[in-house]
């Protein structure tokens, strides 16, 4: 019962002060992805997730101009084998308005670390999941970069 009324409480709170998230649809925004370049795994998720903001009258043009991976051993153990990996991915973008002149180039970088696995299936397949969600969170801070301009 305390956790209902508790529940109640909260969402009444949170309506009425106003709240409202940092990364939303915002009907003014308009994106449009011009040229890819890069690694596609991330070209392939940074454009699914930009497509909500595609309109035929767009506002900005985005170029990625270059995307990466890169894993490197964060530690080992004392017979030489991996214990630990550092993941990071980069992604360079060139952000137009409306026109070919450039108006803000940046770079957005996130880095994760993670132990290693001993089944090399299961590791990969851990990897495969960090890079999409390293991959999410720079396309959410792309879009909030994009609306505070």
């Amino acid at each position: 019962m305390r956790k209902v009324i508790f529940t109640i409480l909260i969402f009444l709170f949170a309506s009425s002060c106003g709240y409202q998230p940092l990364v939303f649809k915002n009907a003014d925004l308009a994106i449009k992805l011009d040229e890819v370049g890069g690694d596609s795994k991330i070209n392939y998720i940074i454009k699914n997730r930009l497509k909500i903001y595609e309109k035929k009258n767009n506002n900005y043009n985005l170029e990625i101009v270059d995307s990466n991976i890169n894993k490197i051993v964060a530690s080992m153990d004392t017979k030489g084998n991996p214990k630990s990996y550092q993941l990071s991915v980069k992604l360079i973008i060139n952000l137009k308005k409306n026109t070919d002149i450039i108006i803000k180039d940046k770079n957005f970088i996130a880095t994760t670390n993670y132990n290693t696995i001993s089944s090399k299936f299961d590791l990969k397949k851990y990897e495969d999941n960090l890079i999409e969600n390293l991959t999410e969170k720079i396309s959410d801070e792309i879009i909030l970069y994009i609306q505070t301009l």
